[in-house]
Formats: C-alpha cells, structure tokens, sequence
C-alpha cells in the first residue's frame, strides 16, 4: 500500500510546496494537471484507494484555487465524508509571525479531524 499511496503523497505535497511558494505559472500548473491526470488512471483498492482518492481531491483543488494561492486540507468527518478546507497565505502568515504550532503542522500533514492536524496514519484508520 505505501509504495502505491506515495505517488498520491509526493504529488500532494508537490504541489502544496509550490503554492506555498507563490502563485503556480501556467507551466507549473499543466505539468501538475499532467501528473494528476496519470495518477487518476492508477487502479486502487480498499484503503490504497481511500487515501489515494483523499489525496486526488487534495490536488484537484490545490490546482482550481492555485492563482490565489490556496492549499488545501481534508477535513475527515466523523460519518466518513470528507470536506477540503483551504488555508490562505494570511492565516500562514498569522502562524508562522505567532510561532502557532498549526504552521508546521497545516504545512506538513494534509488531514484535519476535529479541528486538529492529522498525519496519514490517523486519517486512514479514520478513512
């Protein structure tokens, strides 16, 4: 599962690490449609699937809200369904100024349960 999962992951973070840089250029953009595209066509099953489909919907909304410099993470609800919530560069800047815990956190893992930041291995045996 992990070596099919990671693909998913590095794009991801790819793109997180590059809207967190600055606005994506049209290049940036296509050449992470490109690779979102190829993911898409991956077969999954089971969990892989859950978390592989977790992170496509990350991307996907990642690559619509690129130009205002959004990233995403994926609230996990308690009846299973998922909800992206963007973060914008300001509550970056909040955080990062305040030295707030939720900077590193929201810039390293992608998952949100209850208010609080979650790593992969809790959002899959939430999943």
């Amino acid at each position: 599962m992990e070596e099919k999962v990671a693909k998913f992951r590095q794009l991801y973070a790819a793109t997180r690490d590059a809207i967190l840089a600055g606005p994506l250029s049209k290049q940036q953009l296509s050449a992470f449609t490109s690779q979102l595209n190829e993911l898409k066509q991956i077969p999954l099953s089971g969990l892989t699937k859950k978390l592989g489909q977790a992170y496509l919907d990350l991307v996907s909304e990642n690559l619509t809200y690129a130009t205002h410099q959004l990233f995403f993470v994926l609230n996990l609800n308690h009846d299973h369904s998922t909800i992206p919530l963007p973060i914008s560069p300001e509550q970056l800047q909040v955080w990062k100024k305040t030295n707030a815990a939720e900077y590193t956190l929201f810039t390293r893992n992608p998952f949100l349960y209850n208010g609080l930041s979650l790593d992969e291995t809790a959002a899959a045996a939430l999943l």
